[in-house]
């Protein structure tokens, strides 16, 4: 089961990854084609016969004055595709990894509610076990596959085993009340799948999103030292971009916490029900005239 979470884990990893690499492709073409045409040398200057030409000068646009000098716009600082385009290895490996954190985070939650509500209408059934008049057809209204039939089948089978050699020394009860803890620790078990991840998403995410900003404003400090140039349009864009990590980090880490909580507190309930009905199991055993 872990082999197979753990490969559509990837897979969707991989394909958001290329998707987003496409994505930027294009993107940055896209963001290419105005900077290239910024940067057009201007036009030689007009002749002296034509003065009339100049007077047009004060009804340009202001988007074209944004556009002199090929500067970069600011609020391309907050573009995500932009950031992926402006990244090096490192920035890129982080924005990788977040992607396949949020996309198990994902992955984990939707799978736990199925599995949750499934076991919950598993444990429901304990009413109809306990309103039979034996013990067979107890689990017979329990369902062929049912947590809670597989807890009194086990308790079943160890009263009425009667084993030879030093297994024979443990008292029947002692072996019982060995095997429903067995079957009752592979519900927690069960339950207990895939809370982990979230746990270490919910803790980590934060401090790898801020592991790119630190990265990013490092890389922008050692550029504008190069430059010489500390403008403002020159240093929002890089602090920007890197600032952008922590976001992303916190926007992942936060779903994982809430998500770790609400499944938490659900999986707490099942296991109540589970442990209850195995604590009544083995006194019916313990008392039964079968056992």
């Amino acid at each position: 089961m872990n082999t197979a979470h753990l490969g559509n884990r990837s897979s969707r990893g991989l394909s958001i990854k290329f998707i987003l690499a496409a994505a930027a492709l294009a993107f940055s073409g896209l963001i290419a084609a105005p900077a290239s045409l910024a940067q057009t040398p201007p036009a030689a200057p007009a002749p002296a016969d034509t003065a009339a030409a100049p007077a047009a000068a004060p009804d340009a646009s202001p988007a074209a004055e944004g556009a002199v000098a090929g500067k970069p716009k600011l609020e391309d600082a907050f573009n995500p595709l932009n950031v992926w385009n402006t990244s090096d290895e490192i920035g890129r490996g982080v924005i990788i990894i977040m992607i396949i954190m949020f996309a198990g985070t994902i992955y984990i939650a939707v799978t736990k509610v199925v599995d949750q509500t499934a076991l919950d209408g598993q444990l429901n059934k304990a009413p109809a076990f306990w309103s039979a008049n034996s013990l067979d057809e107890g689990l017979e209204n329990l369902g062929r596959k049912n947590a809670l039939r597989d807890i009194a089948e086990g308790a079943v089978a160890a009263a009425n085993n009667n084993n030879a050699g030093l297994e024979s020394r443990i008292a029947r009860a002692e072996r019982m009340s060995h095997q429903v803890g067995f079957e009752l620790e592979r519900v927690n078990s069960r339950l207990a799948a895939g809370m982990a991840f979230l746990a270490t998403v919910g803790s980590i995410c934060p401090f790898v999103g801020l592991f790119g900003t630190v990265m990013g404003i490092v890389k922008a400090l050692v550029k504008l030292a190069g430059t010489g140039d500390a403008g403002i349009e020159k240093v929002a864009g890089p602090v920007g971009e890197a600032l952008i990590m922590t976001a992303a980090g916190l926007a992942v880490a936060v779903p994982a916490v809430v998500l770790y909580n609400l499944l938490g507190r659900r999986n707490k309930v099942l296991s109540d029900k589970a442990r209850h009905f195995a604590i009544d199991v083995e006194k019916l055993m313990a008392t039964s005239t079968k056992g």
